[in-house]
């Protein structure tokens, strides 16, 4: 007996696994030297257009961050990073689809706020650094015209 076959092949893919992760030290002090970075409460967005290297890398590596001085406890530290991974990977297929072909960055996304807040607002203030860096990686204007 032959199923149909119900998943297309184009379908996003929502998993953010390892090798998608910005986990080597060397990469992550670089970053912070000489990444750009802009706020929008409660993230910060650090990135920086790094070389592909030989094998073929995800667009984006990413690592998540919380200050350890604002949420002394590590169960609201965990807890935040996990909002923020969920708030990047239901983002990151339109992310990858974006990019520029060929290029590869890595990016840092911390937590600034002092209070641990809905994942909704997380959520939106993810999306509007994401739209607001992949604006500026692809240097498109702003659809608004100048004032005169």
């Amino acid at each position: 007996m032959n199923l149909p076959l119900l998943l297309s092949l184009n379908m996003a893919t929502f998993t953010l696994g390892r090798h998608e992760r910005l986990r080597a030290e060397k990469a992550i002090a670089l970053l912070f030297a000489s990444g750009h970075s802009f706020s929008r409460y409660p993230i910060r967005l650090v990135w920086q257009e790094v070389s592909p290297g030989e094998d073929a890398p995800p667009p984006v590596r990413i690592m998540f961050s919380v200050s350890k001085k604002k949420f002394p406890r590590a169960v609201d530290r965990n807890r935040i990073k996990r909002l923020l991974r969920e708030a990047y990977r239901l983002k990151k297929p339109q992310i990858f689809e974006k990019c520029p072909a060929g290029k590869v960055y890595h990016m840092a996304l911390m937590y600034t706020a002092v209070e641990i807040l809905a994942f909704d607002h997380i959520q939106k203030s993810v999306d509007q650094a994401l739209e607001r860096w992949n604006k500026s990686i692809t240097n498109t204007p702003d659809p608004t015209p100048p004032i005169t």
